[in-house]
């Protein structure tokens, strides 16, 4: 991703990141490794065969975290820099 790109875009793709993979870690994990678990497994074996699981979860929980923030009222705050007044005014003249 480009130094130009806005805070907006940047967040919009984490939060975007985080869905999928968080929902992804969920249902394939869920499924390969909890779901044809035994009851003969270890501790050890059972916490590592639900760590995807709750990485995913945390994922996910991390992409509403993102989703919640507040948005700034003045829309130019993410498409503009932060010099845009002092570039407008040298390209006045002034």
């Amino acid at each position: 991703m480009s130094a130009s790109s806005s805070p907006y875009v940047r967040r919009l793709l984490w939060i975007v990141g985080c869905f999928v993979g968080g929902f992804a870690l969920l249902c394939v994990s869920g499924w390969a490794l909890v779901v044809h678990g035994s009851t003969q497994d270890t501790a050890l074996v059972t916490a590592l065969r639900w760590l995807p699981v709750a990485t995913g979860a945390i994922t996910v929980a991390a992409g509403f975290f993102l989703l919640s923030l507040p948005v700034p009222e003045d829309p130019e705050d993410f498409f503009l820099p932060d010099d845009a007044d002092g570039e407008l005014q040298r390209t006045d003249g002034k």
